[in-house]
């Protein structure tokens, strides 16, 4: 066998030893862990959500600059960089393949060249919150590393991995600095998905690191919703960071999990709500996950929104998270096809 045909093989190994993992170990036995049937839009609606998204890589890739990373309000940073890289991965566009490679290997060589010897990587440009853009660049290097399964792509993701887990603080979460410190349930999705896709892709991660975490998230469960903190009040941002967190942890049938779905399908999901993109991202995989009545009920009235919001550019607006954007709109339109490419199942993060 040749060494192409051979990296091929690896990579597809890969993809079917994930996807494997995640019906396993996250969605569970057809006896009740991980919820219901999920009924997928039909050819036509299918259709208009797969040219929506194209569109939007189309913008994505116009925005690209020649480093290989995206313009945002905070500058040159990682956050963006990897909800950006995963927003291509996520529609089956892999590394050195197909007509966005070079949008794809431009962006894993630049989340490269910014990992310190600690194993963060440091935006250019870093906001308050380092560890937010640290986990959202791991989880794109991560899924990269499907399909670039060399020693140093899984070096670089384990010493990623391994500052996330330094970082947890005592009570269980991570809060904005890579240290274990504090902790609030924000930043700690983050984390959680990281380590979800690190576990999914035989990383190393500690039980001790999984077990705490769920602990925390628990601790945030709040008159029927989830909290950014303990003992604080309920909001629809946190209520979907809660539900995806306690899913991806294992807990599909605690009862919080049952009372913050039903929190979520009583709110509005409109663009008037606080954290539009953050809420819809986690509540579209929340919903997916529990599958049956809650993902028939949320995900049209979703699809439909962004639908009807998207730019002929193929960008959306940040609305309530228009500080993200900067001179583009490219943390927006990001998280606009990530949502929309729940339904289509390419990275091992959308698998049930």
């Amino acid at each position: 066998m040749n060494q192409a045909r051979q990296r091929n093989a690896k990579r597809f190994a890969w993809l079917i030893t994930a996807a494997l993992s995640i019906s396993l170990s996250i969605a569970g036995p057809a006896s009740g862990q991980g919820g219901g049937e999920v009924v997928l839009p039909d050819p036509r609606d299918m259709a208009r959500i797969e040219t929506a998204v194209d569109r939007a890589l189309e913008y994505l890739l116009r925005h690209q600059q020649p480093d290989g990373s995206w313009p945002s309000g905070f500058g040159n940073n990682n956050g963006i960089n990897g909800i950006c890289l995963l927003a291509f991965l996520g529609r089956g566009h892999a590394p050195g393949r197909g007509p966005y490679q070079g949008v794809v290997d431009r962006a894993v060589r630049f989340i490269l060249s910014t990992q310190q010897k600690n194993g963060l990587y440091l935006s250019p440009n870093a906001s308050h919150g380092p560890m937010y853009e640290h986990a959202l660049a791991t989880l794109a290097m991560i899924e990269a590393y499907g399909f670039v399964p060399t020693r140093q792509m899984r070096d670089s993701v384990q010493q990623a991995v391994n500052l996330i887990v330094q970082s947890q603080a005592p009570i269980g979460g991570w809060r904005y600095q890579p240290a274990p410190k504090d902790a609030d349930l924000s930043v700690t999705v983050m984390q959680v998905v990281a380590l979800r896709s690190a576990q999914n892709a035989r990383l190393d991660v500690p039980e001790q690191t999984i077990e705490k975490a769920l602990a925390y998230v628990k601790s945030c469960a709040k008159d029927g919703g989830f909290a950014y903190q303990p003992g604080r009040g309920p909001s629809v941002a946190q209520t979907a960071a809660g539900c995806l967190s306690m899913q991806l942890l294992g807990q599909f049938d605690d009862p919080a999990v049952a009372a913050g779905l039903e929190y979520l399908q009583k709110q509005n999901n409109s663009e008037s709500i606080a954290y539009f993109w953050y809420s819809n991202y986690y509540a579209m995989q929340a919903h997916f996950q529990a599958g049956g009545k809650q993902w028939e009920t949320w995900h049209p009235r979703v699809r439909d929104l962004l639908l009807g919001l998207q730019h002929d550019d193929g960008s959306w607006l940040g609305y309530g998270e228009q500080k993200h954007n900067g001179p583009a709109n490219c943390y927006s339109t990001a998280f606009g096809a990530m949502i929309l490419e729940v339904y289509m199942h390419y990275l091992p993060a959308y698998q049930r």
